[in-house]
């Protein structure tokens, strides 16, 4: 397989976070699914990763996740977004606060000969969203300086 059918394979996936597409869970995420960034206990599997996307969006009010950069090589596609939305609902024990978040996250989606995404990771700046929510204080140097 291309890396440019690769690459085409997993962007679509952003059609699952971004509008609950049912459709293309069930035609591209294969049923043994593995997704390590789905909190513990959820089940693989498309109705895995589109029970994820569904609490993402049922958290954050105007969910977005924003293409920015991407790329593919051999069976691998890595794709980096901008999330942003607005902290409405009830996010890993912190109520919803009315604070907007906008974060960046790298993802990385295994495509298998099947064509369908076997597996994903991510990186993602969680601290920074936690901050953004009122969870957690940063204390950061000013600009400018160095520690």
């Amino acid at each position: 397989m291309s890396n440019a059918t690769v690459l085409e394979i997993a962007q679509q996936m952003g059609r699952i976070f971004n509008d609950l597409d049912e459709k293309v869970a069930h035609e591209l995420v294969a049923p043994g699914f593995v997704d390590y960034e789905a909190p513990p206990g959820t089940p693989g599997g498309p109705a895995g990763y589109l029970g994820t996307a569904r609490w993402m969006n049922s958290v954050f009010s105007e969910a977005s996740w924003d293409h920015i950069d991407s790329f593919a090589d051999g069976d691998k596609a890595v794709i980096r977004v901008r999330f942003t939305g607005i902290h409405t609902g009830n996010f890993l024990g912190f109520e919803g606060t009315g604070n907007k978040v906008d974060v960046e996250h790298i993802h990385i989606y295994r495509v298998g000969d099947d064509g369908l995404v076997h597996e994903h990771w991510a990186c993602r700046q969680d601290l920074f969203l936690l901050a953004q929510i009122g969870a957690v204080e940063l204390k950061l140097p000013p600009a400018g300086t160095q520690a």
